[in-house]
């Protein structure tokens, strides 16, 4: 059977403008004073300085700490990914319907640069988490675009039998395409480009695979 990887986050879970409520309700309990978006950008700069490295939550307390002196613990983080999962997801009839219709036909794999917990928690809620095989994430593999993530993904299976779907060249496709897989370019933003097969909307998966 073939199988498809999914990025998961603003190619299937999009979260709701409110995500940086979720984030104040963490740093209201421990009476914080810190900007949501001081501390999402520092995760992403993490992100993007670790690649090709498992990560732990004490991981990005210490980076945390260290470059931008944020008054962060794990046990405060912690509860940030709690929270954080707790955050609506928008589209998810259209979401549930398309996975449905792929996983009689194909195996399915997401992919995040989350925690593995956080998004099984988040899928559980909407009962998306079925539609999986597994469910990667950076403290179990490392976060895209790694070369050691997706060798631990595809082992053993043959890479023609593989499409990597995702919304970003750079995470999900460049390295994926590079490694010879097959990719599918979720272009929701309307990107010029002629290298990578595309879809405008996610239901068209169901007529381009």
């Amino acid at each position: 059977m073939k199988k498809i990887i999914f990025d998961l986050d603003n190619t299937l879970l999009f979260i709701s403008n409110d995500w940086a409520d979720y984030y104040l309700k963490t740093f209201n309990k421990y009476q914080l004073d810190i900007n949501p978006e001081e501390v999402y950008n520092s995760i992403l700069e993490f992100e993007s300085s670790h690649i090709d490295t498992i990560v732990s939550m004490q991981d990005i307390v210490d980076y945390m700490q260290e470059t931008l002196s944020l008054p962060v613990n794990e046990e405060i983080l912690n509860d940030l990914w709690e929270n954080f999962s707790e955050t609506p997801l928008l589209y998810t009839d259209k979401i549930r319907n398309l996975l449905s219709y792929l996983a009689k036909k194909y195996e399915l794999v997401a992919y995040s640069n989350q925690f593995v917990h956080t998004q099984t928690k988040r899928l559980k809620r909407y009962n998306l988490d079925q539609y999986f095989s597994k469910i990667y994430g950076w403290d179990i593999i490392p976060a895209k675009p790694s070369k050691k993530g997706i060798e631990e993904i595809i082992k053993g299976a043959n890479k023609k039998d593989i499409i990597f779907v995702g919304d970003s060249i750079k995470y999900d496709l460049e390295l994926s395409n590079y490694m010879g897989l097959s990719t599918i370019f979720y272009n929701r933003k309307g990107i010029k480009q002629n290298k990578y097969k595309e879809i405008i909307d996610i239901e068209e998966l169901k007529n381009i695979l």
